[in-house]
């Protein structure tokens, strides 16, 4: 356990074997039944995916745990940080059970699993099997003898799968459920994966309904009851240190929804320790409010290129001639660029930065990413780790300067974080846990809204 008793609790892993079995429509029916039995429950993403954690609205965004990017510690430090007062966390795989970074189990769901000492159920579409969905269940569960795999549930499943389920039991593994094909369940998808939890609400009732009915919550419970114990270790200081902001007198905004959605959770908690968030809606026009003028700026990922953003690109170009620190990540970096070519055609953006997207159909770039901050900027020192997953590419001009050299691809030959006035943009997306906030620090020491 990952300290000494002083409260039970419930806690697993819902991994799959392989990407698009359904993972996130299990985890999330599970969750909507705890939570209609009135738990508490707190949501978990493996992994630096930044949509499937806005699925789980109706009880919190889910946290992403990484391995890579925040070092076991750190994910032990996040995952027992977001769970005091809860009652469950569930914790959402990524990819199939043991994919990891460069084929290793690094940052798999297996490896999260193993250092939290999670119990892990596993998803299993059996569509076009019969006795070999036995074979693979047990393939996945005696490749790692140190992994907990306590349980299966079948997705898609047919009455079929009833009979499979008494052959499963046979063998002394428990089949925690048959989740059938429903409507209700269905999520589409594109280019940069499932549309998003605000884009397509689901009843969080509906879910439970259907949680409880095909799922066997109570044996969920009984296999994941844990004992974390006490608190989690006091928090550092971010940035390293020094002298404290006073956050009462900081503003940053954050604008948030369906152009721009793309943030950790445990970033925002970093920043929230500089000075007050403020969410807005470029969409619904909140950027024009009195109340949205900020002391500085986060502008994270998202879709810029599906949205008229014409009017916060003019704002947000106001900000940054002001000299408004401005951090902006992948579709942030779109917005601040001169404009987007999509399809031949050129939307315009804020021109803040001397750059040109061009949107493709194409994958660019995919993977974490290990950066080292090369050049003096308003919020980064030393070095940090990433992901960048862009169908976009960027046309710099040739004067650009940048903050970051990255071992992924970033916006030029290995370059990443361009920068101009007080504005700093790159495609990738970093953990905070990472990085080091000093000259963030350092720049809002003593300043106060103008």
């Amino acid at each position: 356990m990952l300290h000494e008793s002083r409260t039970m609790t419930h806690a697993f892993v819902v991994a799959g074997t392989h990407s698009g079995v359904g993972k996130t429509v299990v985890a999330m029916c599970i969750a909507a039944a705890l939570k209609r039995r009135g738990y508490e429950v707190q949501p978990f993403k493996v992994g630096p995916d930044f949509i499937d954690p806005t699925h789980y609205a109706f009880c919190g965004w889910a946290v992403n745990l990484d391995a890579f990017m925040m070092g076991e510690a750190g994910v032990k430090k996040s995952f027992l940080r977001w769970m005091r007062g809860k009652d469950v966390g569930v914790v959402e795989g990524a990819m199939g059970l043991f994919d990891g970074y460069r084929l290793t189990t690094l940052s798999s769901t297996a490896h999260i699993a193993k250092i939290l000492g999670l119990p892990v159920i596993l998803v299993l579409d059996a569509g076009g099997l019969s006795l070999s969905a036995l074979a693979m269940y047990e393939g996945y569960k005696n490749f790692d003898r140190e992994l907990d795999v306590v349980g299966v549930i079948f997705n898609g499943g047919t009455a079929f799968h009833e009979k499979l389920r008494r052959v499963f039991s046979a063998r002394g593994h428990a089949v925690l459920g048959v989740l059938p094909k429903r409507e209700e369940l269905e999520i589409g998808s594109r280019h940069l994966g499932l549309h998003l939890g605000m884009e397509r609400q689901k009843d969080w009732r509906v879910l439970a309904e259907i949680g409880e009915e095909f799922i066997d919550i109570d044996r969920i419970l009984e296999l994941s009851e844990m004992d974390f114990g006490g608190e989690a270790e006091g928090e550092s200081e971010a940035g390293g240190g020094g002298t404290k902001v006073d956050a009462s007198t900081v503003r940053i905004g954050v604008p948030f929804d369906e152009a721009f959605a793309f943030y950790y959770r445990d970033n925002l908690r970093t920043l929230s320790r500089f000075g007050e968030l403020v969410f807005f809606s470029p969409l619904r026009g909140e950027h024009a409010s009195a109340s949205a003028e900020c002391d500085l700026y986060y502008i994270g990922g998202g879709y810029p290129e599906l949205y008229d953003l014409s009017g916060f690109a003019r704002f947000i170009r106001k900000e940054a001639l002001k000299e408004k620190p401005i951090y902006a990540e992948c579709g942030g970096l779109m917005l601040l660029s001169r404009g987007i070519e999509i399809d031949g055609k050129v939307k315009r953006m804020a021109g803040a930065l001397d750059i040109d997207i061009v949107f493709t159909r194409q994958l660019q770039a995919l993977g974490y990413v290990r950066g080292e901050v090369v050049a003096r900027n308003p919020f980064f020192a030393g070095s940090f780790r990433g992901h960048e997953f862009h169908y976009s590419y960027a046309l710099p001009d040739d004067d650009v300067k940048f903050a970051f050299r990255v071992d992924g691809k970033g916006i030029k030959d290995g370059y990443d974080g361009a920068f101009a006035h007080n504005t700093l943009a790159g495609y990738t997306h970093i953990h905070f846990h990472s990085a080091d906030l000093t000259p963030l620090r350092e720049l809002l020491t003593g300043r106060g809204r103008a």
